[in-house]
C-alpha cells in the first residue's frame, strides 16, 4: 500500500502559506480522515490529531474546569456539580485518564465535539473526560464510589446514556429524558391546539416525540365541518420547524401514529411523499400506523376494510386483540363507514409510500397491548418517535423514557468467547445510572414528572451487535449468531430485572406496581407463546425476587437506534448490519468515510488486503459478493443488509423479542421492494409475535453513482455521502430517512 505518502503530499498541498499552529492540526486530523478509505486506521490517526489539539486547547483538571466554567453569571454548569468538584476534587481528577480521548476516531470525536462536548461563545471548551465525569457525577452525586464505577464504564465506552444526557448531565438545563410519548386533548379543536404549546416545550427539553391523532375527527366539509388530521399536523409541523431553529444539537421531530381504520388514514399515508398535494405535505413529522391483527387476516385473506369517523366508533380507541375485532365488525355493520377499500390496495398505497420517504412505520397494536408490562393502566395507542417505546399515555400521564445502550463489541474477548458476566455487569449499572436520572431530571410539564414519577419507566438496549458477529466470525443470518443474539438479549433483561428489584427492595416499588403483571409473577418473556429461557440464569428466583419486593421501574428494555450514540463509540447502529462495507457516517457534523475495520483486519490477517482488492472493493460499492480472490466463508461474515433476507432480520428481532419489555427499531434494506414482498415479510413479522414491524424501509436507486476512491474522486480523499442513511455508500433511493439523533441511546 502506498497511502502513506499520498497523505502527507495530502497535508503540503492543503496548507496555506501562512497558519495558526489550531489551523494546522485540524488540517492534518482531516487530512488522516481522509486517507480512512485506504485505511481505517487513518481514521484513529485522524482523531489523535484532533484530540491532541483539543488537549491544548482545554483546562486538563477537571475540578478547575467545574469551577471555571460553574461560577459567576455567565455559568453553563450547575450549582450541585460545582459543590460536589469541589467536595472530591482530588478523587475526580485522579480518576480521570485522558489518554482514554485518543481512542477515538475521527468520525467520533468530531460529532463529540460538534453536538456534546460544552461551548462558549461557539468554543469547545469540554474534553471527552470531563463530559464522561460530568455525566456521572450527575447521575450519583455525593455516591462516590458509583460516580466513579460509573465514569470509568462510560470512559472505557462499555456503555452510553443518550443524547440529551450526555449533553445536558450537569449543566444549568438538567433535560435528560429521550422520549415523550403525548396524547392530546382530542374533545374539542381548542384543546388540540392548545396542546402545540406542549409539545413545544418537549421539543424545547431536547426530546422526540410521539402522541397519537386516533381521536381526531376526520375530515369533513361543510358548515359544520372538521379540518381533519392532516391540517392539524401542518400546524404542528410549523412548529417543529421553529422549534429546531432553537435547539442546539438536533431538530424537532415527532412521529404521529394513527389507527388504519381512520378516515384520514389514505392522505395520511401518503403527506410525505411527492404524491401529496402541497397543502397536505410534511416534512419535520413522521408516521406510524396502529395495525390490528384483524387488519393482517384481511391483508392476508384479501377482504375488504372499512375506514371510520373515531367519533362515530369510540370503542375502537378503547380495546385490542379479540374484543376489538369483535367492536370492528359490530361497527362495520351498524356505523356507515368513511369508505371501504380492498385491504391490499391500501397495503399497496403504504408500500409505494415506503419505497418513496421510508415510512409510515408499521406498529401491531394487539401485539403491543397483550405483551404490557403496563396493562394494568390502560390501553398503549402510542409509541415515540422511533417506535421502540411503548407506555400507557393519557391526558394526565405523558409517558416519558429516559435511554441508555451497552456496547455490546466491547465483550467480545480476545480468545474467541463472550464475556457474559462483564454485560451483566455493566447492564445493572446502566439501570442504576437510569433510574437515578429519573429524580434529578427537569420536566417540561406536570403531565410528563408525574409519569416518570409513578411508572420511572426506562429503557436499556445495545450498539454493534452486527460488530459482535463479525469479531467473532458469524454471519448475520447463520444459526451462530441466533444464538448468540437471544444470549446477549436474555442476560440484558436479566440483568435490569434484578437491578430493578434490588432498587426496589432498598426504596421500594414504583408507585403503581400495585396490580401489574409483574406484581402476580407475569414478566415479559411469560408473555411470549413457547419462550424457553437458558440456564445460564435462575429466572424462577428472580419472579420469586420480584413478587416480595416489586419493581423499581416498570419498563426496562427497548432496543433504540443509537443512529448518533454508536458514531461517538465507534459501533454499527443498535441490531442492524452494515449497509455497505464501505463505512459513510452521515450525522448533523459531516460526512467520514471509511473501509470497514473489522474486515480490512481480517483480510490483513489473512494475507489477502492489497491495494488491488482495496479497489476492487469500492467497485463494488462496498460488497465483496463478487471480489475475485475471497475466501467464501469472508463473503458470508460481510454480507451487507441488502444481501441478507429480510426474515432474518425479522427473526433475530422475533428471537430476541420475548427480553425487550418495550419494542425494537426495526428496519428494513431492500432494495426495490414490491408490495407482495412487503406483505409477505410483514405477515411473517405479525405471526412471529413482533411489536414493531417496520421501522424505516431502506431502498436502493435502481442505478449506482460512480463509487467513493474510484474514477475521478481521487483515492484516498473523501467525498460526500449520497443519501441521507447514515452507513450507505451509494444513494439509497429515496427514503428521505432522518436519523433520529433524539432517541438515541
Amino acid at each position: 500500500m502506498t497511502s502513506f505518502p499520498r497523505f502527507v503530499d495530502g497535508i503540503a498541498l492543503g496548507v496555506a502559506t501562512q497558519v495558526s499552529s489550531r489551523e494546522l492540526r485540524r488540517h492534518c486530523a482531516s487530512t488522516a480522515a481522509a486517507s480512512a478509505l485506504t485505511h481505517p486506521d487513518y481514521s484513529i490517526l485522524g482523531g489523535r490529531l484532533y484530540v491532541a489539539g483539543l488537549h491544548k486547547d482545554t483546562q486538563r483538571s477537571f475540578t478547575d474546569w467545574v469551577i471555571c466554567y460553574g461560577t459567576g453569571k455567565d455559568a453553563i454548569l450547575g450549582r450541585e456539580v460545582v459543590e460536589l468538584a469541589k467536595r472530591f476534587g482530588s478523587d475526580l481528577d485522579d480518576a480521570i485518564v485522558h489518554s482514554r480521548d485518543f481512542l477515538f476516531s475521527y468520525a467520533s470525536i468530531h460529532s463529540l465535539a460538534h453536538s456534546y462536548l460544552l461551548r462558549v461563545d461557539g468554543r469547545v471548551i469540554e474534553r471527552p473526560q470531563h463530559m464522561y465525569m460530568r455525566v456521572a457525577l450527575t447521575v450519583h452525586r455525593d455516591n462516590l464510589p458509583m460516580v466513579l464505577e460509573t465514569y470509568d464504564s462510560l470512559s472505557r465506552r462499555l456503555f452510553t446514556f443518550a443524547t440529551p444526557t450526555l449533553a445536558n448531565a450537569g449543566t444549568v438545563h438538567p433535560h435528560y429524558a429521550s422520549c415523550f410519548l403525548y396524547m392530546p386533548d382530542v374533545s374539542s379543536s381548542a384543546g388540540l391546539l392548545e396542546g402545540v404549546h406542549d409539545l413545544d416545550r418537549f421539543w424545547l427539553a431536547d426530546g422526540g416525540i410521539g402522541l397519537s391523532l386516533g381521536g381526531v375527527p376526520c375530515r369533513r366539509a361543510g358548515t359544520d365541518g372538521q379540518p381533519g388530521v392532516l391540517s392539524l399536523m401542518k400546524v404542528y409541523d410549523a412548529h417543529a420547524d421553529y422549534t429546531s431553529l432553537c435547539r442546539r444539537t438536533r431538530p424537532s421531530r415527532a412521529t404521529v401514529h394513527l389507527p388504519i381504520w381512520h378516515g384520514d388514514v389514505q392522505p395520511f399515508i401518503t403527506c410525505r411523499t411527492s404524491r401529496a398535494a402541497a397543502h397536505e405535505r410534511v416534512k419535520g413529522l413522521f408516521l406510524g400506523l396502529w395495525i390490528p391483527d384483524i387488519f393482517m387476516e384481511r391483508l392476508a385473506s384479501d377482504e375488504s376494510w372499512s375506514l371510520f369517523n373515531p367519533t362515530d366508533v369510540p370503542g375502537l380507541l378503547e380495546t385490542h386483540g379479540g374484543n376489538f375485532a369483535a367492536q370492528y365488525e359490530e361497527y362495520a355493520r351498524t356505523v356507515d363507514p368513511v369508505a371501504v377499500v380492498r385491504a391490499r390496495d391500501l397495503w399497496a398505497a403504504i408500500c409505494r409510500a415506503q419505497q418513496e420517504s421510508g415510512g409510515p412505520f408499521v406498529l401491531y397494536q394487539d401485539s403491543i397491548n397483550l405483551k404490557n408490562n403496563q396493562a394494568h393502566l390502560g390501553i398503549i395507542r402510542t409509541s415515540n418517535l422511533c417506535t421502540e417505546i411503548v407506555q400507557f399515555a393519557s391526558r394526565e400521564h405523558t409517558a416519558v423514557c429516559t435511554l441508555a445502550s451497552v456496547a455490546v463489541p466491547r465483550f467480545v474477548r480476545s480468545s474467541g468467547s463472550y464475556d457474559f458476566g462483564g454485560l451483566h455487569a455493566v447492564t445493572k449499572l446502566a439501570v442504576y445510572g437510569l433510574n437515578a436520572l429519573i429524580d434529578v431530571a427537569s420536566y417540561p410539564t406536570p403531565e410528563a414528572r408525574t409519569s416518570a414519577e409513578e411508572t420511572r419507566a426506562l429503557a436499556v438496549g445495545v450498539q454493534g451487535l452486527a460488530d459482535v458477529f463479525m469479531a467473532l466470525g458469524m454471519p448475520f443470518s447463520s444459526s451462530r449468531a441466533r444464538d448468540l443474539n437471544v444470549a446477549i438479549f436474555e442476560t440484558i433483561y436479566h440483568a435490569a430485572y434484578e437491578a430493578s428489584c434490588e432498587l426496589a427492595r432498598r426504596d421500594g416499588p414504583y408507585p403503581l406496581f400495585s396490580g401489574s403483571p409483574a406484581s402476580s409473577g407475569r414478566l415479559q418473556h411469560d408473555m411470549w407463546p413457547e419462550t424457553v429461557t437458558s440456564d445460564r440464569y435462575d429466572f424462577g428466583a428472580l419472579r420469586a425476587q420480584i413478587q416480595e419486593h416489586g419493581l423499581r421501574n416498570s419498563m426496562l428494555t427497548a432496543q433504540m437506534p443509537t443512529a448518533s450514540t454508536a458514531r461517538l463509540l465507534g459501533n454499527c447502529d443498535g441490531v442492524d448490519p452494515y449497509t455497505s462495507n464501505v463505512v459513510a457516517h452521515r450525522v448533523l457534523s459531516g460526512d467520514y468515510t471509511e473501509m470497514c475495520g473489522w474486515l480490512v483486519r481480517d483480510l490483513e490477517r489473512r494475507g489477502l488486503w492489497t491495494e488491488h482488492m482495496r479497489l476492487d472493493i469500492l467497485r463494488n460499492h462496498g460488497s465483496v459478493q463478487n471480489v475475485a480472490g475471497l475466501p467464501d466463508d469472508v463473503k458470508e461474515i460481510y454480507r451487507t443488509a441488502w444481501e441478507i433476507e429480510p426474515r432474518s432480520v425479522v427473526d433475530l428481532a422475533a428471537d430476541r423479542g420475548p427480553y425487550i419489555d418495550q419494542t425494537q427499531s426495526m428496519s428494513l434494506n431492500i432494495a426495490q421492494p414490491s408490495a407482495d414482498e412487503m406483505m409477505r415479510i410483514q405477515l411473517h413479522a405479525w405471526e412471529r409475535g413482533l411489536k414493531t414491524g417496520l421501522y424505516y424501509l431502506r431502498t436502493q436507486a435502481p442505478a449506482y453513482p460512480l463509487p467513493y476512491g474510484v474514477g475521478r474522486i481521487p483515492a484516498g480523499t473523501s467525498a460526500p455521502a449520497a443519501s441521507e442513511d447514515a452507513g450507505k455508500v451509494v444513494d439509497s433511493g429515496s427514503t428521505g430517512e432522518v436519523q433520529c439523533e433524539t432517541c438515541s441511546a
